[in-house]
C-alpha cells in the first residue's frame, strides 16, 4: 500500500472514531421558541387586513406584457406568484399572538406591476379599507417580481461497485433557480403614517443529477411549484419581520453511557421531565466530573424549557467550569434568547 493511501485511511479511520466518540451518549429533541420580530409594531395596532397591490394598472400592463416575452416569464407568473406571497404572510399571521388578522388577503389593488414601488395610496382609501374591515392597519404587498433561470453544472465521473464489477458513471448537475422580490408596506389609519417600507429578495435553488443534462432538467421541480415555494416561503419571511412566531430548534443533552443518564432519557421520550430532573440532579455533584458536568448541562437545558433562563445559564455556567465545551455556546444560546424575551414584552399585548 502507497504511503498516500495509508495516510488517507489513518485520517479516515480518526476522523470517524471522534466523530462517534464526540457524539456518542448524546440524543437530540426539538424544543419550541418564541422568537421576536424583527420590528416592533406600535402596539395599538392590534387587527390588521391584508391587500395584494403587485398588479399592473392599464398604462403598465402592456409594458409587463413585453417584459415578460423578452425575459421569457411565462404571462400572468408574476401575478400567480403574487397570490402565492400573500397567502404565506396569511397563513403566518393566522398563527400571530401579535394580531388579529381580518382577512385573507382578497383584496386587489392595482400597482406596477414590477419591483417598483407605486405612488402611496391616500389616506382616504387606507382609511375606507380598515374601516370595511374593522382594521387599525393596512398590510400592503405592494411590489412583486419574479425570475427563473436553469443552468448545467460541470458533470462529475463516479465509480461505483455493482455485483462486484466496477462501473463508471458520469453524472450531469442542472439547478432550476427562483428569486423573488417582494416590497411591503405597512399603513397606520389611524396615525396616518406608514410604520414600514421593506423589500425582500429571496433566492431558492433545487439541483438535480441525471445520467445526461436532458434526463436531470426532467427531474427538476416545475417552474409552478418552484414558483409556489418561493412565493409562500416570501410571504413567511415578511410574517418574521412583523410579528412573533414560534419556530421548533434542535436541543442536545446527554443520555449516556451512564444507566442514569439513560433511564432519564426514557423519561425525556415520555415527555416526564419531572423524573429527568431527579434523575439529573442527584448527578450534579457526582465525584466523576464528566458525570456531573453532562447533569448540569441536561438541567440547564431543562430549565429553559421549564422558562427559566436565569437559572438555565446558571446550570450551563456549571458545566462548563467542569470541562464541557458545549456549554459554551449553550450559554451563549440561552443569553440571546434572555435578550429576546425582553424584546418579545414589548412586542406582545398582554
Amino acid at each position: 500500500m502507497s504511503s498516500k493511501k495509508f495516510m488517507f485511511r489513518y485520517i479516515s479511520y480518526i476522523l470517524i472514531v471522534f466523530l462517534f466518540c464526540f457524539s456518542c451518549g448524546t440524543s437530540t429533541i426539538m424544543v419550541n421558541v418564541q422568537r421576536p420580530a424583527d420590528i416592533t409594531v406600535p402596539l395599538h395596532i392590534k387587527n390588521v387586513v391584508i391587500a395584494n397591490r403587485s398588479t399592473p394598472n392599464k398604462e403598465n400592463l402592456a409594458e409587463n406584457i413585453v417584459e415578460g416575452i423578452l425575459t421569457g416569464e411565462v404571462v400572468g407568473s408574476d401575478k400567480k406568484g403574487s397570490k402565492y406571497c400573500i397567502n404565506g404572510l396569511v397563513n403566518a399571521l393566522s398563527n400571530s399572538e401579535r394580531f388579529a388578522l381580518k382577512n385573507q388577503g382578497e383584496i386587489m389593488l392595482k400597482g406596477t406591476g414590477t419591483s417598483q414601488f407605486p405612488d402611496l395610496l391616500s389616506w382616504r382609501k387606507v382609511q375606507k379599507i380598515c374601516d370595511q374591515y374593522d382594521a387599525d392597519a393596512l398590510i400592503v404587498l405592494s411590489t412583486f417580481d419574479s425570475d427563473s433561470r436553469e443552468f448545467e453544472g460541470k458533470s462529475v465521473v463516479r465509480n461505483r461497485t455493482i455485483k462486484g464489477a466496477k462501473v463508471r458513471e458520469i453524472k450531469y448537475p442542472v439547478t432550476l433557480a427562483m428569486e423573488i422580490q417582494s416590497g411591503w408596506r405597512i399603513y397606520d389609519a389611524s396615525k396616518r403614517k406608514i410604520i414600514d417600507v421593506n423589500t425582500f429578495t429571496e433566492l431558492k435553488e433545487s439541483k438535480i443529477w441525471g445520467s445526461s443534462y436532458n434526463d436531470a432538467r426532467s427531474k427538476l421541480p416545475s417552474k409552478r411549484q418552484a414558483l409556489k415555494s418561493a412565493g409562500i416561503f416570501a410571504g413567511e419571511k415578511y410574517a418574521y419581520r412583523i410579528t412573533p412566531l414560534w419556530v421548533r430548534v434542535s436541543r442536545t443533552y446527554f443520555s449516556g453511557p451512564e444507566d442514569k443518564l439513560k433511564l432519564a432519557k426514557k423519561y425525556v421520550s415520555r415527555q416526564d421531565w419531572d423524573e429527568a430532573i431527579k434523575l439529573w440532579k442527584s448527578l450534579v455533584d457526582n465525584n466523576d466530573p464528566k458525570i456531573a458536568r453532562k447533569a448540569n448541562y441536561n438541567l440547564a437545558l431543562a430549565s429553559e424549557i421549564n422558562g427559566t433562563l436565569s437559572t438555565a445559564i446558571e446550570y450551563a455556567l456549571r458545566s462548563e467550569n467542569l470541562g464541557e465545551k458545549r456549554a459554551s455556546l449553550y450559554i451563549r444560546i440561552l443569553k440571546k434568547r434572555q435578550k429576546d424575551q425582553e424584546r418579545l414584552k414589548e412586542q406582545i399585548i398582554n
